[in-house]
């Protein structure tokens, strides 16, 4: 079957609904589906997915959409685009279990691989199904090759690590590792991810910084952190995972020179170095660097994913030296994920690449500059800035979090009023936690066109309808169970 030249989507139709249908079972589970607008109707979420219907609904064409980042095409139009770009790449065949035995010239799944590897600056790489797939068999491939056969196997992360808060604790329950959580205050108390989701813990904590991993070894070499779940005092460290940015802080960044000695610390200790690069594309541009490759450089592997900035259906992809990837080949397949075909994902993840860090190389700068913009004059408007707080006050990518001095169910009922009288939808994921609320704000390909003025006019006539204890939020302090530490 030929993708470029038929306008038959039979097989790819398969596909695509089999990813569409995953991604709201597994990818999404605290926001209502953004690929389609309707769905969403004068709807706002929580954490726990809590519904608030509208009291007067609202023609969802004439809503501006302060919050939504990435506007998904109807499937239809979207296997149209994927279409149109597998012609133009010449993709006139699937890839069938990975092409792993395929020359490169003959696979077009290997040129995609190729490419992106050469960007990053790295000697190899393999397509995943799934970010929480890759980074399970970056766990496995290092704990093989860096173990000193002592101890659980564990590994070393930030206090908001994806692999901690969201994915039910997977590196425990399948593959029995441990974690040493950096920067938590562990002398006061044990850690605990509902302390991160439920709670005003995230605001003002710090990234990961360099004398948090120096704690992992004491004066005779070992660690000095109990690890979590089980709070073993002897567990065997194989990989330092830092994530670029910071998601649940804010899109924060660990200063650069600290990431360059973290480098160097792990090549010192034996610890493989991985960066959690979701969101790379982001921390490049915050960084200012002036290739992915600058940025990929100090770290042994990155996971990079697909859908999120670059807006593709799904996928991610590991990066490495030639041995690491051809080990993730084998635990691909070990874990399932190498299935018979990834068409619909690779090529729609291909497209979102070439598009976004190929033909247009500055979107993420200009997304990061829009979103400080927006911030700034929100900031300095007399009426919002009596509830709403920013972390951190001055972005440092294109994503911030704010947190609102009111309830939930107030901001809920103001943000419907506000779309209500004047169209402008400010939120429309929320999350509550002790005493107030908090969103995550990410300048994208459907927020960015909207006029700055316009984020004023929604935020004032929001704030207006909100009644509330003036508390300030900046002069909160941080919360005792974190080390908050400087930017």
């Amino acid at each position: 079957m030929t993708l470029a030249t038929t306008p038959t989507f039979a097989g790819a139709g398969v596909f695509v609904c089999f990813a569409l249908a995953n991604r709201h079972a597994d990818c999404f589970p605290r926001q209502i589906p953004y690929h389609s607008r309707r769905a969403r109707k004068s709807r706002v979420t929580d954490s726990a997915d809590r519904m608030v219907p509208a009291a007067t609904p609202t023609d969802e064409e004439d809503v501006i959409d302060l919050q939504l980042h990435t506007r998904r095409e109807a499937p239809c139009a979207a296997l149209l685009s994927l279409s149109a770009f597998c012609k133009e790449r010449g993709i006139e065949s699937f890839d069938v279990y990975g092409d792993f035995n395929c020359p490169t010239s003959e696979s077009y799944l290997s040129q995609f691989e190729q490419d992106v590897a050469a960007h990053f600056g790295k000697e190899d790489a393999v397509f995943c199904i799934s970010g929480g797939m890759a980074q399970s068999i970056v766990l496995l491939i290092n704990d093989a090759t860096r173990s000193k056969n002592t101890g659980s196997p564990a590994f070393a992360c930030h206090p908001t690590s994806h692999l901690l808060l969201h994915e039910n604790s997977g590196y425990n329950e399948l593959m029995k590792f441990e974690s040493i959580v950096l920067g938590w205050d562990h002398h006061e108390s044990s850690y605990d991810p509902n302390i991160i989701l439920e709670t005003s813990a995230c605001f003002r904590m710090g990234p990961l910084r360099l004398d948090d991993v120096e704690a992992l070894v004491g004066k005779e070499g070992e660690s000095r952190i109990l690890s979590h779940p089980s709070r073993k005092p002897d567990v065997n460290v194989s990989t330092l995972i830092l994530e670029l940015p910071h998601r649940e802080i804010g899109g924060k960044l660990t200063p650069w020179d600290e990431v360059l000695e973290m480098s160097n610390f792990c090549s010192k200790h034996n610890l493989a170095f991985h960066c959690d690069g979701a969101r790379i594309f982001e921390a490049s541009a915050g960084y200012g660097h002036a290739s992915l490759a600058e940025t990929a450089k100090p770290f042994d592997s990155v996971y990079i994913s697909f859908y999120k900035g670059l807006g593709a259906m799904s996928g991610a992809m590991l990066l490495g030296d030639k041995p690491f990837v051809d080990d993730a080949r084998v635990w691909l397949r070990r874990f399932g994920g190498n299935i018979y075909s990834v068409l619909p994902y690779a090529a729609s993840a291909w497209m979102g690449f070439h598009m976004n860090c190929l033909v247009r190389d500055d979107t993420f700068t200009k997304r990061k500059e829009k979103l400080r913009s927006v911030v700034k004059m929100l900031t300095e408007d007399s009426d919002v800035c009596n509830f709403l707080s920013f972390d951190p006050p001055d972005p440092q990518t294109n994503i911030v979090h704010g947190y609102l001095d009111t309830s939930y169910s107030e901001a809920t009922s103001a943000i419907q009023k506000t779309e209500d009288e004047t169209g402008i939808r400010v939120l429309y994921r929320l999350r509550s936690y002790d005493g107030g609320c908090r969103f995550e704000l990410t300048m994208g390909e459907a927020n960015y066109s909207i006029d700055d003025e316009l984020y004023v006019k929604g935020w004032k006539d929001f704030a207006q309808l909100v009644t509330h204890n003036i508390r300030f939020f900046y002069d909160v302090p941080s919360s005792s169970h974190v080390s908050a530490l400087p930017l």
